[in-house]
């Protein structure tokens, strides 16, 4: 991962139980959303480049034994989650593959 390519920040709400900025939790699901980045770190414009998100989760902070490529949409819903508490971030690359850092953590409990 290159560091501060972009800067992409989970920005959802926390629906029933658990910590963070997740969304519903329904049948062993989360739901994130997030906005795109419009520039680069640096302030360059992004424009087309986006290629798109990748999804990180897990049961532990920062150590994410899950990655999901989702391209360009920027709401995801993980779903067939076992009862556990799940840390999520999520990513954002170009179309030459250059990925971001992590975003924030926002993390769900699952009942």
């Amino acid at each position: 991962m290159l560091p501060g390519i972009f800067l992409v920040t989970i920005a959802a709400y926390c629906g029933g139980g658990g910590g963070g900025n997740v969304g519903s939790n329904v049948g062993g699901s989360a739901t994130l959303s997030w906005d795109a980045p419009t520039t680069y770190v640096d302030g360059r414009p992004l424009g087309d480049a986006l290629g798109g998100f990748k999804v990180y989760y897990g049961t532990s902070s920062r150590n994410y034994t899950h990655v999901v490529d989702i391209g360009k949409v920027t709401t995801y819903r993980v779903a067939g989650l076992s009862p556990a508490t799940y840390c999520f971030a999520v990513t954002a690359y170009d179309r030459s593959g250059n990925e971001s850092d992590y975003s924030n953590e926002v993390s769900k409990e699952i009942r």
